[in-house]
């Protein structure tokens, strides 16, 4: 028998039969259903490490990381993302000044030997792809702000020496435990996964990064970030509403893999209790403590192979005709409502073209509500529309619009810690950091010579 998982959501199938497997809390509203480790109520969940008040990134603290477990097991996601970043780039990173010509905003691009030295020292174009793609994927990230204070004695001023990118799953806002505002006053940066008791003493704490007094600490944190409405702490990104939608996704791939592998259809739909399984974990601890042994995961997963098996045996095969499966269905009352744990097995149809289509229908369906919640163009994304490949002139008005309307605020987040820096360091220059666009040219504006030729 072989188990290929996706989250709590398993495919099983043996030589005989082939069946798919949920873990719902309520079987009977299952495709309405969200896990209770998604929600957006974060900022009564906070916990303390020390002196230190910890507000976690998403209810479990770990939203980055799993948003990029989703993305990366996704077939369209990561390419819209990474093309959505180089929309952003363009050209790359440019010095500019802001004038007025004609009561019209011109930015005039310029070279400065000075500040591109400064620049050059600790390799800022790294920096802003990291930032770059961490924005693009949960539409925020951390910068290390590290200052040179100078000496006076020396007629040295105190500037900004480098701009340093940190991990988003390893950093978080912290404030202290005495601190009872909403305001976090400092940024943590460690591995949040805290599997051994070095990661736990391994902890960085940094003063968060204040524009009116940069020189308050050697080295400071900034959380430049796209605000969330109703949100204390981090952005929601917009992906966070279509997780299901990617997760659904993901999903049918291995379904057809099953299929494919075993030639046969799933003949069941097997959904079973979150509080079943609640149950057996605490039984496994508790049978564990008592014989002074460790629990580990593994013990539920083997338990749940076996269970799974023996359910195996009952649905396949014609020497089980006549055999049946009982399970005992329990009552919750939830304020008004009554819930409702208990197993259920559905027999699905055994009509292969008709569960493959469903299963294609339901990655097309996913796939536009990625686009959507991705906000890129299918004409730019490389998606399409049922199939069919997008016009050069539907990708050039497509282009022309994004970055006219969608390329503002999200360079003006990116680049407003370097541009602080400037600031800081370069106060009468009056210079900004921004990406160099070119405007799309139609092709019949393109002269014949102008045009790249054709490779084959």
């Amino acid at each position: 028998m072989n188990i290929d998982r996706v989250g709590r959501d398993a495919i099983v199938h043996t030589d005989q039969m082939c069946y798919t497997f949920k873990v719902s809390e309520n079987p009977r509203d299952f495709t309405n259903h969200r896990t209770n480790q998604e929600t957006l109520d974060w900022v009564n969940r906070d916990y303390y490490v020390g002196d230190w008040r910890i507000h976690p990134y998403g209810d479990n603290n770990d939203l980055p990381k799993e948003i990029q477990k989703v993305i990366q097991n996704n077939s369209d996601a990561p390419g819209e993302l990474k093309r959505k970043t180089n929309l952003l780039w363009g050209k790359g990173p440019k010095l500019y000044k802001e004038e007025l010509v004609d009561n019209e905003l011109v930015r005039t691009w310029v070279e400065d030997t000075e500040v591109q030295t400064w620049l050059d020292k600790w390799d800022y174009e790294e920096y802003l792809t990291r930032s770059s793609v961490d924005y693009q994927h949960v539409e925020g990230f951390f910068t290390k702000f590290f200052t040179n204070r100078g000496h006076a004695r020396l007629g040295r001023k105190p500037h900004i020496a480098k701009l340093e990118h940190c991990q988003i799953d390893r950093t978080r806002k912290v404030s202290k435990k005495s601190n009872t505002s909403l305001k976090s006053t400092h940024a943590l940066v460690t591995d949040f996964a805290f599997e051994t008791m070095q990661d736990l003493m391994n902890l960085s704490i940094y003063q968060l990064f204040d524009v009116l007094n940069p020189f308050a600490a050697r080295t400071t944190v900034h959380y430049s970030n796209m605000y969330s409405f109703c949100q204390d702490y981090y952005t929601v990104p917009d992906l966070y509403g279509a997780l299901e939608w990617i997760r659904r996704s993901n999903a049918s791939p291995l379904i057809l893999k099953a299929l494919s592998k075993n030639g046969i259809n799933p003949s069941y739909h097997i959904e079973s209790p979150q509080a079943f399984w609640d149950a057996k974990r605490e039984a496994l601890e508790k049978n564990c403590s008592e014989r002074g042994i460790p629990y580990k995961d593994s013990m539920l997963q083997e338990y749940e192979a076996d269970l799974l098996k023996g359910v195996s045996k009952v649905l396949s095969s014609e020497e089980n005709t006549g055999k049946f499966w009982h399970t005992k269905k329990a009552f919750e009352v939830n304020g008004t409502n009554l819930i409702e744990h208990g197993w259920t097995i559905k027999k699905i149809e055994q009509n292969v073209l008709d569960y493959i289509k469903a299963q294609q229908l339901i990655s097309d369906h996913a796939s536009k509500k990625i686009s959507s919640a991705i906000a890129v163009n299918p004409a730019l994304g490389g998606t399409g529309t049922d199939t069919k490949v997008n016009s050069g002139g539907e990708q050039h008005y497509a282009l022309q619009n994004y970055l006219l309307t969608q390329n503002d605020i999200p360079e003006m987040i990116v680049m407003k810690p370097l541009n602080m820096a400037l600031k800081i360091n370069f106060p009468d220059k009056k210079l900004k950091m921004g990406f160099y666009h070119i405007s799309p040219k139609k092709l019949q504006d393109v002269t014949p010579s102008e045009r790249p030729e054709a490779k084959i």
